[in-house]
């Protein structure tokens, strides 16, 4: 081996990657994105849960109690509750992520040897749910410890609604049509529109009348409809192997699939004008879509759970809404009338990344 060999090629690639500004930049900024997000966005404890509470009880030891829940780092109680019904339909719309209810009779039978609280958990996210409980348990059994009177105890009589076996399968797997998406939706249209500009098959697409808009069109439309039966494969596993039932209309979980769709289509479309080749085009896809859609988008960690900072961050990534649309749809059957929040961001994403897709189109030469 002669050593001025090797210097000579190492000096060849070093002006490669001088040249290859964008893939020397993504060498620098994927560690740096990695590091910030799994560093900022994976929490495995709970810090600020909004929950609810209702007193049935107001004698001062079960105001005593609902202020050791103000006061948990845990717990933000966004919520003091006049009745049940009002607690039904903050878990229903996600306002709070549990509900604690402080009985009536509470003092009395606590001054009896025992008392007991109900804890209404959402099991839409089955591991948050139990991160909730252990903490609630830790809480209350502190409490009763410190009230100095044994052998008082405080039980806490526990419902999960929306997901009653706290399986975890039934919250992720609605998620993982995410996944399915990124995969056909970004990655194989990135790589399709790039590969043609690599291969100079566009040099005679341009001696034809095919205007921009048709060529993306043409390009993204079989993508699209092979995306929509992966979506019906997942939703038939979903439903018939990992028994998760579905609440909700399916002709809606159908119609939000096909949006969120075409965005991470457009997404992939974009990246490939951007990259101009295959290699940076998946590279790109990576970092863009499936890395934010499996840490940022709610799929396993709560992002509410997430730093301010990375929770600003996520309202950018697309995926954060369809899995909040997917989930409310599959285990609470909640009408997307309810949810138009969600849906409108998804629509904005595709307006602005439509439209700059096709700004970008104009490297490809043809005519507009």
């Amino acid at each position: 081996m002669k050593l001025r060999n090797v210097a000579a090629m190492a000096r060849k690639e070093v002006r490669h990657l001088v040249r290859d500004a964008r893939s020397l930049a993504l060498m620098f900024l994927l560690p740096a994105m990695m590091l910030f997000i799994y560093g900022y966005a994976i929490r495995l404890d709970v810090v600020h849960a909004p929950i609810g509470l209702l007193q049935e009880e107001s004698d001062g030891v079960a105001r005593e109690l609902a202020a050791h829940f103000e006061a948990s780092p845990a717990f933000d109680v966004v919520r003091h509750f006049e009745d049940r019904a009002a607690l039904r339909d903050a878990l229903s719309t996600r306002k709070v992520w549990a509900a604690v209810v402080i009985p009536a009779g509470f003092a009395s039978d606590l001054r009896q040897g025992q008392a007991s609280i109900q804890l209404i958990l959402d099991g839409m996210d089955a591991n948050t749910a139990r991160l909730m409980r252990n903490e609630v348990l830790q809480m209350v059994n502190d409490q009763a410890l410190a009230l100095q009177r044994p052998p008082a105890m405080v039980q806490v009589e526990m419902r999960t609604w929306f997901n009653e076996s706290s399986e975890s399968r039934y919250s992720i797997v609605p998620g993982v049509i995410v996944m399915v998406m990124g995969v056909v939706g970004a990655l194989m249209t990135a790589l399709t529109i790039a590969r043609d500009m690599e291969s100079g098959n566009l040099v005679l697409l341009r001696t034809t009348p095919l205007t921009r808009g048709e060529f993306l069109l043409g390009k993204l439309l079989p993508y699209f409809v092979v995306g929509m039966v992966d979506v019906a494969g997942c939703v038939a596993a979903a439903l018939f192997i990992f028994d998760v039932p579905l609440r909700g209309s399916l002709v809606e979980l159908a119609a939000v699939s096909a949006l969120f769709l075409m965005v991470v289509m457009a997404q992939g479309a974009l990246i490939s004008l951007l990259a101009g080749n295959q290699i940076l085009a998946s590279q790109l896809v990576q970092v863009t879509t499936f890395l934010p859609a499996f840490l940022l988008s709610g799929v396993i960690y709560a992002i509410a759970n997430m730093p301010p900072a990375v929770q600003a961050v996520t309202a950018i990534v697309p995926a954060r809404y369809f899995v909040t649309l997917s989930k409310a749809i599959f285990l609470k059957g909640t009408p997307i009338g309810v949810l138009w929040i969600n849906i409108a961001a998804l629509l904005l994403e595709l307006v602005i990344l439509s439209g700059w897709m096709l700004r970008r189109a104009r490297v490809l030469g043809l005519r507009s």
